[in-house]
């Protein structure tokens, strides 16, 4: 198989990084599985215990803040000198914190700046660093590397309450593009990203779900512009990072963003997600 023998870092332990790291547990060689906090060990307990994953290397956790330059350096550094090579690189840390969310335009007026830099830095810059790091590395060792950034559908279509998140991975998507021009023209690479639609998670769990686990009026509103009107698995989006991961497989695919959300908007959502004034949605129909 064509990813046999490789060494892959993942940035991010979350409820999507779940479902692909054990899809390269299960296919690559070495794992190395990065958080700030202890889900990265739990992950790896996680998928060591399972029996349904032949692991032929090591899956190795280790803490580190996604959005600090230098502790990023010190997991390549790390990962270089237990294993000899990094061929794969999925950036998936991030999220939003609740202190993001702009309900209304009082919200957006007293915002702390602090909370958009937050957002900006463990969002996008997260993926800049990392990707400054193994250009880095693949143009000391000259080899080709793959990358796979998780981005999201909010990155191509700005959604409502999340200003900075959206912001920030349009961001993503426009660094995307622009690093595989480098990478493919250096001759180091390649650069692409997922758009992740809606799924699950403990982030966002009690805006989309009540306690009961019927949906919000906000999930209303999301799965009534998904074709599929449901939310996403997580295993359903982890074949498409392999994909896309494997040189093998997807070699002549470059700067390319692979949507996966079960056709969220394809139609507009703006007559039912929009800000509200009082009881009102506030819409751009006239």
């Amino acid at each position: 198989m064509s990813m046999q023998g490789k060494t892959v870092i993942l940035f991010g332990a979350g409820a999507i990084a779940s479902g692909y790291a054990k899809l390269f547990a299960d296919t690559a060689h070495h794992v190395v599985i990065v958080s700030r906090g202890e889900s990265c060990e739990k992950l790896a307990d996680e998928i060591q215990r399972r029996p349904d994953v032949k692991i032929t290397g090591e899956i190795v956790p280790l803490r580190a803040d996604a959005s600090d330059f230098e502790q990023l350096g010190k997991v390549y550094d790390e990962t270089f000198r237990r294993f000899g090579c990094i061929d794969i690189v999925v950036n998936g840390a991030g999220g939003n914190v609740p202190q993001a969310v702009v309900s209304d335009l009082d919200d957006f007026i007293n915002m702390d700046a602090a909370v958009a830099e937050q957002m900006m830095a463990s969002n996008y810059l997260s993926k800049y660093y990392s990707l400054q790091h193994f250009a880095r590395y693949l143009k000391l060792v000259s080899a080709e590397g793959s990358v796979v950034n998780i981005s999201s559908m909010s990155g191509l279509q700005p959604l409502s309450k999340v200003i900075h998140y959206s912001a920030a991975f349009a961001a993503v998507e426009s660094l995307t593009r622009s690093a595989a021009q480098l990478f493919g023209q250096c001759g180091i690479g390649r650069v692409n990203s997922i758009a992740v639609g809606f799924t699950i998670g403990n982030q966002n769990r009690r805006l989309l779900l009540n306690e009961d686990g019927t949906p919000t009026p906000r999930a209303v509103d999301i799965l009534s512009g998904t074709s599929q009107n449901r939310f996403l698995d997580v295993n359903e989006i982890a074949p498409y990072v392999l994909y896309l991961a494997d040189a093998e497989k997807s070699g002549a695919i470059n700067g390319h963003s692979l949507r996966v959300d079960a056709g969220f908007n394809l139609v507009s959502l703006s007559a039912s997600a929009g800000y509200t004034r009082g009881n009102e949605y506030i819409t751009d129909e006239k």
